[in-house]
């Protein structure tokens, strides 16, 4: 992947910013049904709520240049479906209906399942292929600032609901190369991708790992030892009120550091979340929490069944609603520690079990304040608490590590298919 053979172009012609040294004749443009062999929708498959069966390509899987399988629904094994709605390696699919911030998506197929189908919503690109042999270029081509651009233009509907049809396709405007610089950017690029889905691929095994690692530490089966090589003292049962304090001191000097709660994010500034407040416009009788505070939050959110709790780390103060329980652990216990077991949902069976069954007010778990202080944590010594934390914070660092060079890898391809396009 060297970019020792690119060099800058300043001729104001048909040509990229940024090519290979051996390339230098003038990109050709021509129209969408010039260079279309063949345009093809998929399948009006019925949605089903099976986990099992033949799997079908939507919208919703379809990422700019990438296929996203995590969310695939199913179709029973013993349906009859046309062999032409069966994906092969190299389709290049295009996506006719969607909102109009991502109708027009297009990616590629990577045979990322053994079988496939595609739904009628998306449209199997074929072109000539004199011009375009294999659908990479059109792939990396498609996604570009500007082709993005000029496909939303073509976009009719809504701002939810919004189509590009076929017809209206055939005046888009696409400009390449030779075959043979574009197999070169293709090729190029190809190799940017597979360095992101090898980092990601080792994201997910650190994830795993550290799951795994838990389930084993939290249950009892893996423990540390002490110096000598013993077993630290056994594992105690606490109530949540005897090695934390509820915290409501108001908030008096007026904090105006609004926060909330996210799942990724933890206890985040609440203009810097929804960009934009939805705070009441008087916020001095609201919690003033100071950094290492926990804060509880009652509403379902994705991965948290029984609600959210999570530690004040990114401020030194800030101020939330009401409706949250907010606590502070005594120094018996390791903060980094219980932000792994709360992390991990140890508290949610304690939670699930004073919650009253099916009631929720306004999105927001029934639960009382004493009963939340009442839940039961099973907690070890506090050195083996820390080393714990000290083990799993150690995994945490080298996943963070790896997210920041999936990171940096897709900004650097974003600048390539900038400057290495017309």
């Amino acid at each position: 992947m060297s970019t020792a053979t690119l060099h800058k172009e300043k001729k104001e012609t048909l040509v990229p910013k940024l090519r290979f040294s051996e390339f230098h004749s003038e990109w050709k443009t021509e129209k969408f049904s010039v260079l279309l062999k063949e345009g093809r929708l998929g399948g009006n498959y019925e949605n089903s709520e099976s986990n099992i069966g033949i799997p079908v390509i939507k919208m919703g899987n379809l990422g700019r240049g990438e296929i996203n399988i995590n969310k695939v629904q199913f179709l029973p094994e013993n349906i009859e479906y046309n062999n032409e709605d069966v994906l092969k390696k190299g389709d290049l699919l295009f996506n006719t209906r969607n909102t109009l911030e991502l109708v027009g998506k297009v990616s590629i197929w990577r045979e990322e399942l053994p079988l496939a189908l595609y739904n009628s919503n998306l449209m199997r690109m074929k072109f000539n292929s004199d011009i375009e042999p294999s659908n990479h270029f059109m792939n990396y081509n498609f996604n570009t600032k500007n082709s993005i651009n000029q496909l939303r233009r073509f976009a009719t509907g809504t701002t939810s609901v919004a189509a590009i049809y076929g017809k209206d396709l055939k005046a888009f405007d696409i400009t390449y190369p030779t075959l043979a610089e574009q197999q070169k950017i293709a090729s190029f690029l190809s190799a940017v991708d597979e360095k992101i889905q090898q980092l990601s691929r080792k994201k997910v095994l650190l994830e795993q790992y550290k799951k795994g690692v838990m389930q084993q530490m939290f249950s009892g089966k893996l423990r540390f030892k002490n110096e000598n090589g013993n077993d630290y003292p056994d594992w105690e049962e606490k109530k949540l009120g005897k090695v934390a304090n509820r915290v409501i001191r108001k908030n008096k000097e007026n904090n105006l550091n609004v926060l909330t709660i996210s799942a990724q994010l933890g206890l985040v500034n609440q203009l810097e979340y929804f960009n934009k407040s939805v705070s009441a416009k008087d916020v001095t009788k609201y919690y003033l929490l100071e950094k290492n505070d926990f804060a509880y939050n009652k509403s379902y959110s994705n991965g948290y069944p029984m609600g959210a709790i999570k530690r004040l780390k990114k401020y030194d103060k800030g101020v939330v609603s009401t409706l949250y329980i907010c606590f502070c652990f005594s120094k018996m216990v390791s903060l980094n520690f219980m932000e792994h077991y709360f992390e991990f949902g140890l508290h949610n069976k304690e939670i699930e079990k004073v919650a009253q069954e099916g009631a929720r007010n306004h999105g927001l778990l029934n639960i009382g304040v004493n009963d939340f202080l009442d839940i039961s944590l099973n907690l070890p010594s506090l050195i083996e608490q820390q080393k714990i934390a000290n083990f799993l914070s150690s995994i945490d660092k080298k996943i963070e590590s790896t997210n920041q060079q999936i990171i940096q890898t897709q900004t650097f391809k974003k600048g390539l298919l900038q400057q290495m396009f017309v």
